[in-house]
């Protein structure tokens, strides 16, 4: 899907633009996405929305109940906008349109980093969305709080509980999980170089060090790196600086990055890692996948393209053919990929 998205300057816009395969225009997109808040100015961007027989996520709130928390009630222009929004929105779902009104709660956004009440994730509005969108049935309004824990009392949270909203945070959308980079390298140059590798350890060698020789160090699982040292500190090339495997380093911005095999009838084990990856596929088959958090399978074929992963969710890779799957895996810088 094509997402259109609406105040991407910061706060949830942002996050979704951050995740999500966008484009720049409301008549480009499959899903149009209307999240910024600007009097009313959302009303008359679903209307357009219509117009083009668009689907619509709307990001409402539940301000417009008519209540204030604890019982008090007040003035609230921004919640009879958000009324506004949802009345549009309640219309134009009865004419045919397909368009859901998302009545949330406190996020945890910037805007609002002075409330003290329990806040959800940007992250479970993602969600939130994808469910709508991957929905057999059509759904016109949800309205989503998050837990007072002013009211239940924090006493009263299990660890558990905490633990639980703590591991939700890396859940998220498939389709945030991995973007194509549209920059091609040349597989036929790479295979060839690997040749002249020295011979793996555990199925990888390191392509970069923080010596410029050192093939093994920083192999595996983060807590195996040497005590002190961090993955950026891996920014030196073991390989040819005129090498299309170098190329490919430098023009993504990579650290630690890595030649990983996957063997015939393979899997690794379900983790999340710290940052997000860049993976370069060499060689690979149909029956080779990676697995996003909600245990749904997609093939990464070898043409070529780079792919930005959001392995900061739990994911895995399983290789299910009699052949070795083997990507090229670095570190990819802050700076989301597009």
């Amino acid at each position: 899907m094509k997402f259109y998205i609406t105040g991407t300057r910061r706060g949830l816009g942002k996050y979704l633009l951050d995740r999500l395969n966008t484009v720049e225009s409301l008549e480009e997109c499959d899903v149009f996405i209307n999240c910024k808040h600007d009097g009313f100015s959302q009303v008359e961007m679903l209307y357009k929305a219509y117009e083009l027989k668009k689907t619509a996520i709307n990001i409402s709130s539940n301000s417009g109940d008519r209540f204030k928390k604890r019982g008090i009630l007040r003035e609230n222009i921004y919640g009879i906008e958000k009324i506004a929004l949802d009345h549009a929105n309640e219309q134009l779902f009865y004419l045919g349109m397909d368009t859901t009104s998302l009545r949330f709660g406190w996020l945890d956004a910037e805007r609002v980093a002075e409330v003290k009440d329990n806040k959800m994730s940007l992250q479970f509005v993602l969600d939130t969305i994808e469910w709508v969108l991957l929905n057999p049935h059509r759904v016109k309004e949800i309205t989503i709080t998050p837990q007072d824990w002013y009211r239940i009392g924090e006493d009263t949270v299990s660890e558990q509980m905490k633990r639980s909203d703590k591991l939700y945070k890396y859940s998220g959308m498939y389709a945030a999980q991995h973007k194509k980079i549209n920059r091609k390298y040349n597989l036929t140059r790479i295979r060839e170089e690997i040749k002249d590798l020295p011979d793996l350890h555990d199925n990888q060698i390191m392509l970069q060090s923080r010596d410029g020789k050192d093939f093994y160090t920083g192999l595996l699982q983060i807590d195996k790196l040497p005590e002190g040292s961090s993955e950026d500190d891996f920014n030196k090339l073991n390989v040819p600086e005129d090498s299309e495997i170098a190329r490919f380093i430098q023009a993504e911005g990579l650290t630690r990055t890595r030649l990983m095999v996957l063997p015939p009838k393979g899997c690794y084990t379900f983790h999340f890692d710290p940052t997000p990856r860049i993976h370069l596929v060499v060689e690979t088959n149909e029956w080779a996948f990676m697995t996003d958090d909600k245990w749904r399978l997609f093939h990464v074929p070898d043409n070529g393209y780079p792919y930005y992963f959001d392995t900061t969710k739990p994911h895995t890779a399983i290789n299910s053919s009699l052949e070795p799957r083997i990507h090229i895996v670095g570190i990819a810088p802050l700076k989301p990929y597009k």
